[in-house]
């Protein structure tokens, strides 16, 4: 009997099988060789006194490999022209329309990485929040401190994206269809945390009418990826998209990095009740604003969410930390890992910085779990969870 030969859908959707029964079955090898190999006993268990959230998120988090490194270039969505006047920057008209002030949108800065005529998926990944003149790292989005040492009023050539961060390394995993997914990296979304409540709308409905402007027919999934305050602004783009019934068709997951939003504002629901982190460290105060993320999601079909907090102050003596939902009527004052179907958080015990960019900044002997902790424990999650 003839067969027909596999469409493309099965032939990714096996290679992705392929790639977690491997993936499973090369960590059980591992481990078992670690234990056989050696004569002695085996390893006591874990010492109480290391976070159970931790050992949680390692023993699920599968490890997966770099991809390349990406030169691209940052584009203003607002740049001054040769008369120094404020411009919109070529497909990126839906930032001025939505009506935030020129001065804002010109530090908007988006390399768009992949744009291919057909796009099944649409990938946005966000870094955080710039608090210096140096410039900020990203480990979502791969950019390095001096990423904007280029740029000129009308955008940043040569910005490196590293092969570790989650932008490329989920490129070079083709957990989305090669060739056919619309990938494109924040490397400066200037959602100021003291920004007033309506200027954070106005920037936040500049980037969500243009993301949906990049919507296809052909489009099955949007995913939305951001650390800090670029956590806080997938989060709000998030409702905005899942509140647009024509999206209904179109499957929505957020991975979410210690996202911080404002709970002086109530912004994404954040009020002032803290909940403290459970895995923290000995002598710290991480804990996270409380919000209710089921009232914050109304319709949550097609939605998938994942917040990875640690809930460290982001300065000193400021209030500045991240959200965290939780179940119940009322928040607890010392939270758990949530898993809801549509909602998953995870707490882990790193700083508000090694959790953005956890190749970097934890001491060499602790990056390896900061990553699986944070940046594989997210493609894991969203590996899990794909068709």
């Amino acid at each position: 009997m003839h067969l027909p030969p596999p469409s493309e859908h099965t032939m990714v959707r096996t290679e992705r099988v392929a790639r977690r029964v491997f993936s499973r079955l090369n960590l059980a090898l591992l481990l078992t060789g670690a234990l056989a190999g050696c004569g002695g006993p085996m390893e006591p268990a874990p010492s109480a006194l290391e976070p159970e959230g931790a050992q949680d998120v390692q023993a699920q988090a599968l490890t997966y490999p770099s991809g390349s490194s990406q030169t691209v270039v940052s584009r203003r969505v607002v740049f001054r022209n040769g008369s120094g006047a404020y411009q919109a920057a070529a497909g990126f008209e839906h930032f001025r329309a939505a009506g935030a002030f020129d001065i804002a949108l010109h530090n908007i800065r988006i390399a768009e990485v992949d744009a291919p005529a057909t796009r099944e998926a649409l990938v946005l990944m966000s870094a955080g929040q710039k608090i210096s003149s140096s410039g900020h790292s990203s480990g979502v989005t791969g950019q390095a401190s001096n990423w904007d040492a280029s740029c000129d009023s009308v955008s940043c050539p040569n910005v490196s994206l590293d092969g570790r961060s989650l932008a490329m390394k989920l490129r070079a995993l083709g957990l989305f269809p090669s060739g056919k997914t619309y990938l494109s990296v924040v490397n400066d979304a200037n959602f100021d945390h003291l920004f007033d409540s309506d200027t954070k709308q106005r920037i936040v409905n500049g980037f969500s009418n243009w993301l949906q402007a990049q919507v296809r027919p052909e489009t099955r999934a949007i995913y939305l990826a951001g650390s800090s305050r670029g956590g806080c602004l997938m989060m709000r783009m998030a409702q905005a998209l899942r509140a647009n019934t024509a999206l209904d068709g179109i499957d929505i997951y957020v991975s979410s990095f210690d996202g911080v939003c404002r709970n002086s504002q109530g912004e994404l629901g954040t009020f002032d009740s803290k909940i403290n982190n459970p895995v923290r460290p000995w002598g710290t105060f991480y804990g996270a604003w409380a919000t209710n993320l089921t009232a914050q999601f109304p319709r949550r079909d097609r939605l998938h969410i994942f917040h990875v907090v640690g809930g460290q102050e982001v300065a000193p003596a400021t209030g500045i930390r991240a959200f965290s939902g939780y179940a119940g009527s009322t928040p607890p004052s010392t939270g758990t890992n949530l898993d809801w179907g549509w909602y998953k958080q995870t707490w882990v015990k790193w700083q508000h910085k090694e959790i953005g960019n956890p190749y970097t900044d934890p001491s060499a002997s602790d990056q390896a779990q900061a990553v699986a902790e944070t940046v594989d424990a997210h493609l894991t999650w969203l590996d899990a969870r794909l068709p």
